[in-house]
């Protein structure tokens, strides 16, 4: 609450908006004169974040002058922008005692347009207060709904964030117990083919031993010439018996 230089102390007439400005568009009211208290709001709609200049004149000096920046909730239900465009100075009894001939304008600090705000009489603050108790009390009940659906829509979307990661490690999970099971399968199968490979050894060692014991009967009983022959024929049969050893595990492992 300040008092304005000797310079501003009558009210002037509203100053025409230079073309290269957007023109002010001012509303706003005197709500009531509460005791000594002076209450009501004033904004620009086309400068909703640019808080007003509200002058008290009383006989056309200036009395009092303070900022329209006060939130009230019921401004913000409204629409008045965000809500913070309310005053309220305080009024000693000598202003008080004029109230007829007070004057409340409001001011761009921008454009130096400006708006008479009327003071309301005292029956008219009357009936508006008899309805703005109820209606007041509606819309606390609607902004407490408004908070519960706000705090139920967020709990629903981190409720969905929630299911979508379990979701994510669930099917990880069978991802990796399908990758599991397929890696026991080949174990398995590897398992099986490694011991069809020891039992086929074990056959052809013992064919191969049983060879080897016929041929070196064969070397005993034939002839000198005929050994070299013999001996040939021992080489050349157990190459083939080799042979036919690695095909059948390249056989075996390529199935």
């Amino acid at each position: 609450m300040t008092t304005a230089p000797q310079q501003d102390n009558e009210i002037r007439l509203p100053r025409v908006d230079s073309p290269a400005i957007n023109p002010a568009r001012l509303n706003g009211r005197v709500d009531a004169l509460d005791g000594n208290r002076l209450h009501g709001w004033i904004w620009d709609e086309t400068r909703p974040d640019q808080p007003m200049t509200v002058k008290l004149y009383c006989d056309g000096k200036l009395a009092r002058e303070i900022k329209a920046d006060q939130s009230r909730i019921d401004l913000r239900r409204n629409g008045i922008g965000d809500g913070k465009h309310a005053f309220s100075m305080e009024l000693d009894d000598a202003l008080v005692a004029a109230r007829a001939r007070l004057t409340v304008i409001g001011v761009s600090p921008t454009t130096g347009t400006q708006l008479e705000l009327r003071l309301p009489a005292a029956d008219e603050l009357a009936a508006e207060a008899a309805i703005a108790v109820p209606l007041a009390r509606f819309f606390d009940k609607v902004e407490v709904l408004i908070a519960l659906n706000r705090r139920g829509q967020l709990a629903q979307k981190d409720l969905s964030e929630k299911l979508d990661r379990i979701a994510a490690r669930l099917e990880e999970s069978h991802a990796l117990a399908e990758a599991a099971k397929m890696d026991a399968e080949t174990q398995s199968e590897i398992a099986r083919r490694l011991g069809e490979l020891d039992v086929f050894q074990l056959r052809f060692d013992g064919t191969l031993r049983a060879f080897d014991e016929r041929l070196t009967a064969i070397r005993k009983e034939a002839r000198a010439p005929l050994r070299q022959v013999t001996v040939i024929l021992g080489f050349l049969s157990g190459l083939a018996a080799v042979m036919s050893f690695v095909t059948l595990a390249v056989t075996i492992w390529g199935g």
